[in-house]
């Protein structure tokens, strides 16, 4: 472990998580809005194509869209903003900036938090206006890893040493508040998974057909335990346990690693932990399970990308597997039960996209082509 580096420059941030406390609530609609849900709004790009989902902060919509650069020289993203409400876009305060991809953005309930990535990676942290908040260089040589969030901190992964496969694979810590270098931690190349909660980060390194995953206290940067698990699609983590999908689902102790419980072989390749539960995904299914391992429920929707769930509710995409098969639609079900709320066509085609939610709406995104909101309906 080693303390990190840095140069003060302005940065731009991606943080994921649960808002950190005396943050405004991000919530969706509850149970009996979900059960309404029509489309509220729907918008394409300002310049280019959008290259994110939204992320709700503060009554605004984010996301980020390439540009094309004048001289034909530099691969841009903006970040643009919108009136969570009507859609309508609104000013933000940094112009585009360089890098060669665009990665979603995050937001802690006062700030964003954006990563780009030319030469090396930079972290930024906006005000929900668009002022630089504050920004740090981040060594690396590779894309880096989407950041995170876990209480105070935000979590983002770097890789190195890549003159022909990365050598090294560096987790690092920043205060969120300010930007400051809270630690780093070196771990070793190959292919990253990571997630993160309140107190720990959770990565596993896949490299040579072998996976290890090793959870560390963010308080420290110190590793709690390290240790080989199976491969697969997925990885989580609560205040309890660190959660791995390679088939079946498997818990492991969050402070020693001692394996706890591993649940039915059924495909499953994704995890998604919180306070209703943890959500497995497979190919034609998806389920729920408690903390102890009780499979609490299952269904055979598929989801198509990722799953969040708000209040109670889970919201994902789904649409067939073959392009052009279409409709695709966003879907709310009951994290209680799996019990569907509404399913709302977004367009004619495929689409997969992240969902968000905020002020009483959910977000998400059609391909690279729309941002999609989504609202309740007036009860009659």
């Amino acid at each position: 472990m080693h303390k990190i580096a840095v140069t003060a420059l302005a940065c731009l941030t991606l943080a994921a998580g649960a808002a950190p406390a005396g943050a405004a609530p991000v919530t969706g609609p509850d149970a009996a809005g979900a059960a309404r849900l029509r489309i509220a709004w729907r918008a394409g790009p300002a310049a280019g194509s959008i290259a994110t989902a939204p992320v709700y902060l503060a009554g605004s919509t984010y996301h980020l869209e390439s540009v094309a650069d004048p001289a034909e020289v530099r691969a841009l993203v903006r970040v643009v903003r919108r009136d969570a409400g009507t859609g309508r876009r609104l000013p933000f305060g940094t112009p585009a900036i360089e890098s060669i991809a665009g990665y979603r953005p995050v937001a802690d309930g006062r700030t964003l938090f954006v990563t780009t990535f030319r030469e090396q990676a930079h972290v930024w942290a906006f005000h929900p206006d668009g002022r630089v908040r504050w920004s740090r260089d981040q060594p690396g040589e590779r894309f880096p890893h989407p950041p995170m969030l876990a209480g105070p901190y935000l979590i983002t992964v770097s890789r190195s040493g890549c003159a022909v496969e990365c050598e090294h694979t560096t987790v690092f810590a920043w205060r969120a508040n300010d930007g400051s270098p809270a630690w780093s931690y070196r771990l070793p190349g190959g292919y990253v998974q990571a997630a993160t909660t309140a107190g720990y980060a959770a990565v596993r390194i896949t490299t040579g057909g072998k996976s290890t995953l090793t959870v560390l206290d963010t308080a420290t940067g110190g590793p709690l335990w390290s240790r080989s698990v199976g491969g697969g699609s997925g990885i989580a983590v609560d205040g309890t346990h660190a959660y791995v999908a390679d088939g079946s689902l498997r818990a492991y102790g969050i402070r020693d690693g001692a394996p706890g419980w591993s649940g039915e072989d059924a495909g499953y390749t994704a995890a998604y932990a919180g306070r209703h539960g943890i959500l497995v995904t497979a190919g034609r299914r998806y389920a729920a399970y408690d903390v102890t391992g009780r499979r609490r429920w299952w269904s055979g929707i598929r989801p198509r990308g990722t799953l969040t769930v708000d209040g109670g509710i889970v919201y994902f995409q789904q649409s067939p597997s073959r392009q052009g098969a279409g409709p695709a639609y966003l879907v709310a079900a009951r994290a209680s039960s799996g019990a569907v709320l509404s399913r709302v066509r977004i367009w004619d085609r495929v689409s997969v996209g992240e969902v968000a939610v905020g002020g009483g709406r959910v977000f998400t995104k059609a391909l690279l082509a729309e941002v999609v909101a989504f609202a309740p309906a007036r009860p009659h």
